[in-house]
C-alpha cells in the first residue's frame, strides 16, 4: 500500500525505483532524467545516492534562503 509523504495531498503520484543493476553495475536515476553510475556495488551506489540527495537539498535550501 502506498502512503502519502509529508506535504502530499490525497492524490499519491506514481513512484518507481530510482536505481537499477545492468551487467553487474549499479546506477541511479535523477528527477531530471539523468543517470548516475556505474557503481561496482549496490552499497556504493546507495552511498553516492545519499550524497547526491544531500547536495540537492543543500542547493535547494541555498536558493530559497
Amino acid at each position: 500500500m502506498t502512503k502519502n509523504r509529508t506535504g502530499e495531498d490525497r492524490n499519491i503520484p506514481f513512484r518507481t525505483d530510482r536505481y537499477f543493476c545492468s551487467n553487474g553495475e549499479w546506477y541511479f536515476l535523477t528527477r531530471g532524467g539523468g543517470q548516475q553510475g556505474p557503481f561496482s556495488s549496490k552499497a556504493d551506489m546507495e552511498g553516492e545516492l545519499m550524497l547526491y540527495l544531500r547536495e540537492q537539498n543543500l542547493a535547494k535550501n541555498a536558493i530559497s534562503s
